[in-house]
């Protein structure tokens, strides 16, 4: 697919990261989920929403349906990824038939005005799209709801290397001192850990290696860094867009979050 599609996916979600994660909660977003059916409004908009969603999308309103339908080709091509676009319109409601025939195959549905049959269609969707995860639909249908947009990402994947059991003594940070348990595995390739410097402070990534060609990249900042700046500087890393070093190239010592470099070959990883 085109590549200014992707990067346009990986500055949404950046901008989304900084401003929705606070820390006070926990958080789950992703941008390549929510990014298509933007594009796919987009496509459809006119005036001023055209020129809104254009902004956010990052690219063309007029290339926005194409890229939507390469994005939701590339993503059903990932082995144990299950996406889905859908929209639903309430029965009646007249739409432009070009921009209709744009949609992605299978995305649109209609809603009967019942709320409860609509709810248990939308329900349904939802668990056959996420292998059973998301049992229901969160969202609340009325007899007046009009259109329901919605996109579905569930990924199932294992480890490499798997992680073996670990009791860490924490001697900082909020769970100094009490009983955890955490997980850990040792390699040889030093590099899985890399540290950015971020417009936030120093960031460290640790890339963990699924068995489907995904790789999980998890990221940690200093102490009071804000949770969303912090995943910020970590997304422009993980996808090289601001640069970070490994840690075989890293002299001795503290050079970031939860890293350290000795004269050892050997390194360990903590995800949880």
């Amino acid at each position: 697919m085109d590549d200014a599609a992707v990067r346009a996916v990986g500055r949404l979600t950046t901008r989304w990261a900084a401003r929705a994660v606070t820390g006070e909660r926990g958080t789950v977003l992703t941008a390549a989920g929510v990014w298509p059916l933007l594009a796919l409004l987009a496509d459809g908009a006119g005036g001023q929403a055209r020129a809104e969603l254009a902004e956010a999308l990052g690219i063309p309103a007029g290339s926005a349906a194409r890229a939507a339908r390469d994005l939701l080709r590339a993503l059903a091509g990932v082995r144990g990824l299950e996406a889905a676009t859908g929209l639903w319109t309430r029965a009646g409601l007249p739409l432009e038939e070009p921009w209709r025939a744009r949609l992605p195959e299978g995305a649109r549905g209609v809603l009967s005005g019942d709320a409860e049959t609509d709810a248990g269609t939308l329900d349904a969707w939802a668990s056959e799209r996420t292998g059973g995860l998301i049992e229901r639909m969160p969202v609340a249908v009325r007899r007046d709801t009009l259109l329901v947009l919605a996109s579905a990402l569930a990924l199932r994947l294992k480890w490499i290397r798997p992680f073996s059991p670990w009791r860490p003594e924490l001697t900082e940070g909020p769970w100094a001192g009490r009983e955890v348990s955490g997980l850990y595995h040792e390699t040889a390739l030093l590099d899985r850990v890399r540290v950015a410097r971020t417009p936030t402070g120093p960031v460290t990534l640790l890339e963990v290696v699924g068995d489907t060609g995904v790789d999980v990249h998890l990221v940690l900042g200093e102490p009071g860094a804000a949770p969303g700046e912090v995943l910020a500087g970590g997304i422009a890393a993980a996808t090289r867009t601001t640069p970070a070093t490994g840690a075989s190239l890293l002299p001795e010592g503290s050079r970031g979050p939860a890293s350290r470099s000795a004269p050892s070959r050997r390194a360990r990883g903590n995800p949880g």
